[in-house]
């Protein structure tokens, strides 16, 4: 090479790096902020007892059952009958219609029926305590006990509080003597932990009877997080777009059975362990593409320089992204559609080898695939394996819900509203299943968020031991509640 020949080289090789260079600078600059800082608003002033409300209604042991003749049935209508009580301008105001026997719906008519109605939905069943776990409370569980600052029980995250919040909401408002111009539901479920099938579904098919489709839902799903990303100084508001799919797929492999002391070549233990490694080895491939996609267009503009050029510069950096989200648990899981094997079933006596094993792995899916796409992936993984399968439970991922307005960002605005310390709202994918699945396919605009702090530990209570709510976030979930209600009729679509 001449070194006329290797100045040119030379030169284009710099100016091919000075052209990415300024794209990458560009894009960056480019990267901007999606917050909305909106102007200050004059406070909705919340009842000094409506904690005291709150600890009430945890006291009633409306436990989920899969049975429905099991339930408790006058657990759940003594708390009925107590929001009777305890709101008494909500149930002289509002049309109150029970559904299913322990579902309720309250109807608050606007003054404008041609605008389509805001359903606001929560759900007053809880999971049980176990009775050996009850002692390891540092209040008990169906005490509803307010201490240091918080109400102690179980529902003080999921989901009482959301019920008892929004009855609470509508209560204040009612009370400043508020006359809705758009129709609101207030849709309380009676058995969300184990489906919603006589619960929400019910209410859902009440609420969109005669073609009504609303203007926007928001149920559970999201919430205020702390702690949850790395790199981001602020917390992070979560608001659910959309939810994963559920799949479970039980696998079964046959072999010689026999006496342990002469056992075959291959065991059916054998084959159905080598299903579940490579179903684990071999998962569904990971994408920033769809809802976790939004999320980070929301949140990485808030990040640090690097972070922040990074995501503004995905042509590029695509492939390192993906694989620093993958190395984290949490965000391994909102970028690809997980495995998880999560029974097993083999065998009746130590010294015999079993005839048949069995094991069930759940998928929960991301909604640019389907049931049919991990179907697809669970035959060529295993294809060579001795092994049958049985599709067990599966729902579709539910459709994405808009974000570009006007709903997403009427309930992005209430928030900042309502929360004065800093925060970072963004687009979420929710990884489980809430009863808002039922209106997905009524409203293109169905939310899933709390207005309450979750920090790692808070997550844990969840389900857990010692869930509380604080105070202060109770009240500001009274605030985001009636706020929101007087936000949406300042939208005319």
């Amino acid at each position: 090479m001449t070194s006329r020949t290797f100045m040119t080289v030379l030169a284009l090789a710099g100016g091919t790096i000075g052209i990415v260079l300024a794209v990458v600078l560009l894009n960056t600059i480019r990267f901007r902020s999606k917050q909305i800082d909106p102007p200050p608003q004059a406070g909705i002033s919340v009842d000094k007892e409506a904690p005291d409300r709150l600890s009430e209604a945890l006291r009633y042991r409306t436990i989920t059952k899969r049975d429905p003749s099991a339930l408790d049935r006058p657990a759940f209508e003594a708390l009925f009958d107590y929001f009777g009580t305890a709101f008494p301008r909500v149930h002289e105001a509002m049309q109150v219609t029970p559904v299913n026997g322990l579902s309720r719906l309250y109807t608050w008519r606007g003054s404008t029926p041609s605008l389509d109605p805001v359903v606001l939905m929560a759900h007053v069943d809880v999971v049980p305590v176990a009775e050996n776990a009850e002692a390891a409370w540092t209040h008990p569980p169906f005490a509803g006990t307010k201490a240091n600052g918080y109400v102690w029980g179980r529902g003080a995250l999921d989901d009482k509080a959301s019920a008892v919040g929004l009855l609470e909401a509508a209560e204040t408002l009612l009370r400043e003597g508020v006359q809705p111009r758009r129709t609101v539901h207030i849709a309380l479920g009676h058995d969300e932990e184990v489906g919603g099938a006589n619960g929400a579904q019910a209410l859902a098919e009440q609420i969109t009877a005669d073609g009504v489709n609303p203007a926007f839902v928001l149920d559970e799903g999201g919430a205020i997080t702390d702690g949850a990303l790395p790199d981001v100084a602020h917390p992070v508001a979560v608001i659910g777009i959309a939810e994963k799919g559920y799949l479970t797929v039980e696998i079964e492999a046959d072999g010689p059975g026999g006496h342990s002391s002469v056992p075959p070549d291959t065991t059916s233990i054998e084959v159905v362990a080598e299903a579940v490694r490579r179903l684990r080895d071999n998962p569904l491939p990971a994408s920033l593409e769809g809802v976790t996609g939004q999320t980070f267009e929301y949140v990485a503009p808030e990040m640090s320089l690097p972070v922040r050029t990074a995501f503004a510069n995905q042509w590029l950096t695509r492939p390192l992204l993906t694989w620093a989200l993958g190395r984290n648990d949490v965000t391994d899981a909102a970028i690809r559609t997980t495995t998880a094997p999560t029974m097993l079933d083999a065998g009746v006596k130590d010294n015999v080898v079993p005839s048949t094993a069995r094991a069930v792995v759940n998928f929960r899916i991301v909604p640019r695939q389907s049931v049919a796409n991990v179907m697809d992936h669970v035959r060529s993984t295993l294809h060579d394996l001795p092994v049958s399968f049985a599709l067990g439970q599966n729902s579709e991922p539910t459709p994405v819900s808009d974000v570009t307005g006007p709903w997403f960002p009427l309930i992005h605005h209430t928030l900042r509203q309502v929360v004065s310390d800093p925060l970072i709202v963004a687009p979420y994918l929710v990884p489980g299943t809430t009863d808002s699945r039922y209106y997905a396919p009524h409203s293109d605009h169905v939310y899933r968020f709390a207005p309450f702090r979750l920090t790692p530990d808070d997550r844990e209570r969840i389900h857990g031991t010692d869930e509380r709510i604080s105070l202060e976030e109770y009240t500001t979930m009274v605030q985001f509640y009636a706020q929101l209600i007087r936000n949406a009729d300042a939208v005319d679509s």
